[in-house]
């Protein structure tokens, strides 16, 4: 066989094996994960619809939740590990897994914020209206943080979402829908239970 077909051969066999072993982490990862929040979930609801989106988003709807949601979902994104140079890429540029949750309330916030790291893999950036007309709040860096009004409130906001050795990656409070998102970096999120990580979702809703 002459070099060139015998090159792209192990070329297929590479990218296949690849993505073969890739999307087996992730399904593995993400079951994995799926068992670490069964101890939490029950605090916002009771029943959860999952399916997955590709074999790197996990995503769990939770209809009717309770009370302060109305409803809610939890998205477990995980690094595109079936596809190295997207995967490589998505590295360099800060991407990891991560955990977020969107809930939305029965009640309009009273506090507004948008808080984010700026070393890490977004999934949208701030917004103009933050940036640009909003207040600056103390954060610790990398954590910029903005508030329209009523910012002692929105500081405490930032506090209670403070998980020991889980820097923030985002956290927003805002009226129109989804009324809280907050993602965490999954890997050090799940030193600490599932539930202690519900808990924390709910202490932030008790200033909303």
């Amino acid at each position: 066989m002459s070099p060139g077909p015998a090159v792209f051969i192990l070329v297929v066999i590479f990218v296949v094996g690849w993505f073969a072993a890739g999307t087996h982490y992730n399904i593995r990862k993400g079951h994995a994960v799926m068992r670490w929040l069964q101890d939490g979930l029950p605090l916002v609801g009771e029943k959860t619809t999952l399916r997955w989106l590709g074999s790197s988003v996990l995503e769990l709807k939770i209809q009717q939740a309770k009370p302060p949601f109305r409803h809610a979902e939890v998205l477990v994104v995980l690094e595109p590990r079936d596809v190295a140079p997207l995967w490589g890429l998505a590295r360099l540029r800060g991407r990891r897994d991560l955990f977020i949750f969107r809930g939305v309330l029965r009640t309009q916030p009273r506090v507004e914020l948008e808080a984010q790291d700026t070393t890490s893999w977004p999934t949208h950036g701030l917004t103009d209206r933050a940036k640009n007309y909003w207040t600056p709040l103390s954060a610790a860096p990398p954590l910029v943080a903005y508030a329209p009004g009523n910012l002692p409130a929105a500081s405490e906001l930032l506090d209670r979402a403070v998980l020991d050795g889980c820097p923030l990656q985002r956290l927003t409070v805002r009226r129109t829908e989804s009324n809280l998102e907050v993602q965490w970096r999954l890997d050090p999120l799940r030193k600490h239970s599932a539930r202690t990580v519900f808990e924390t979702l709910l202490r932030i809703t008790e200033r909303l």
